[in-house]
């Protein structure tokens, strides 16, 4: 299933696609009601996007005739580093990513005029990356949910499994996610401990957004707690 704002670009690319879609064929392709494919069309037309709607039975939409979105624009350094990028997700124990990093790649080959994509190429075939034995693996899924959760300050609930200590329920404020030595570890607030604590991600399960919301500190404060001359705050216990 696909989030809100991912349903709105798959109506304008739809829309990109067609010369002209029903409204009941966008609903029975995005899996939700006429209603909500109206408010889409709408959110799409905020954003200046010039849609044009035929109204009755059988309503249907276009864009408006000779739209076109611009094409991305990369610089060489810009493609290169986009290239790079996606290639070291796996150094960061994102595996899961993989497929998403390939499918990204090859978008961003088709978007690249033929000088930069041959230098991209170029660079997926001379470039050779290991992954460090330290680097350990971490859910991708469940990282996506702590980074809202941050966005948003709201508090977490997982079960936390630490080394000999049988797995335990918490609770806790994230400030901050951090990558050290390649694993992921959430600098937080621990409710059952009552202080700020780490908690390696790959450790996590079982994680769930909480409605109550919190303040985060003073961001100098929160920063100089999170990190501890480049450490996270103390592992949970």
């Amino acid at each position: 299933m696909y989030d809100p704002s991912m349903r709105v670009l798959t109506v304008l690319e739809l829309l990109q696609a067609h010369e002209e879609v029903s409204g009941a064929e966008l609903a029975r392709r995005l899996e939700v009601s006429a209603r909500t494919v109206q408010r889409y069309v709408a959110r799409l037309q905020d954003l200046g996007i010039p849609v044009e709607g035929r109204r009755g039975v059988g309503g249907a939409y276009r864009l408006k005739p000779g739209f076109r979105l611009p094409p991305l624009m990369f610089t060489p350094e810009e493609a290169l580093a986009a290239a790079l990028g996606l290639r070291t997700l796996r150094h960061l124990g994102l595996h899961a990513l993989a497929p998403a990093a390939g499918a990204a790649a090859a978008k961003l080959a088709r978007t690249l005029p033929a000088a930069l994509r041959a230098d991209v190429q170029a660079l997926e075939d001379g470039v050779q990356m290991e992954t460090s034995p330290w680097v350990v693996s971490t859910d991708a899924h469940l990282l996506a949910a702590l980074l809202r959760a941050v966005r948003d300050g709201r508090r977490v609930a997982f079960t936390y499994a630490a080394p000999d200590v049988p797995p335990t329920p918490r609770q806790a404020d994230v400030y901050r996610v951090v990558h050290l030595d390649g694993r992921w570890y959430a600098a937080a607030h621990c409710h059952l401990r009552g202080a700020l604590r780490s908690f390696r991600l790959d450790r996590m399960s079982d994680l769930t957004v909480c409605p109550q919301s919190f303040t985060p500190p003073r961001t100098s404060t929160r920063r100089r707690s999170c990190t501890r001359r480049g450490r996270p705050p103390p592992p949970s216990t």
